[in-house]
């Protein structure tokens, strides 16, 4: 895969990596993610706290890293078919993403037109190409794995890059309603990001 370097591109350009972290909050909303969880609609920070750590040992850990992880290797490996039957398969092993999956695929398709310069990515030109004549829906996380990949992120740091964006989308797209202040932010993320080394480090032993 070529190696391209966050800081190799000039300061006006928003980075692929970076842009996709940037833009959580579109498939995160936190009532969004408690609708996944089984949850009516946040009405108080303690409400909140709750769905932050549900969401963390529901969909963050179990599903989303460990997604992040096989689709960053397989296609660093080249291997697009594989990648493929991921992406088609996510939903089916993964019904509880549901409600998530209309803001995940818009998200994904977005990204990989955007990815669509990297001519010499055959991995991205072949995804492209599947998402286009409908044959994956191209979720973000299969997405977010293959730009791992080809811009050779290392894998705890991709993971914990989209982990602390996830749950900071989480509490962002709810702050505003509960009138949360950035203490009040920091508060909410403390306990779950002081569970995210451990589970980082679970998924690249």
């Amino acid at each position: 895969m070529a190696a391209t370097s966050t800081t190799a591109l000039p300061v006006v350009s928003r980075h692929p990596y970076v842009a996709q972290l940037d833009a959580l909050e579109d498939v995160l909303g936190a009532d969004l993610v408690a609708d996944a969880l089984g949850m009516g609609p946040l009405t108080s920070a303690a409400e909140l706290a709750i769905t932050l750590e549900r969401y963390r040992t529901t969909l963050l850990e179990p599903i989303e890293l460990p997604a992040l992880t096989n689709a960053r290797r397989l296609a660093s490996r080249g291997r697009t078919q594989e990648l493929i039957a991921l992406d088609q398969n996510f939903l089916g092993h993964h019904p509880e993403w549901l409600p998530l999956a209309a803001g995940s695929t818009r998200f994904g398709r977005d990204t990989l037109a955007r990815l669509r310069p990297l001519r010499d990515e055959r991995v991205v030109q072949r995804m492209l190409e599947a998402v286009q004549a409908g044959k994956i829906p191209g979720h973000h996380l299969i997405v977010f794995g293959l730009t791992m990949a080809v811009y050779s992120i290392p894998a705890r740091q991709g993971l914990a890059d989209y982990a602390q964006g996830a749950l900071e989308a989480v509490v962002a797209t709810a702050a505003g309603k509960l009138k949360l202040t950035q203490e009040d932010r920091a508060a909410l993320l403390a306990p779950s990001q002081a569970h995210l080394p451990q589970a980082i480090s679970r998924m690249v032993a």
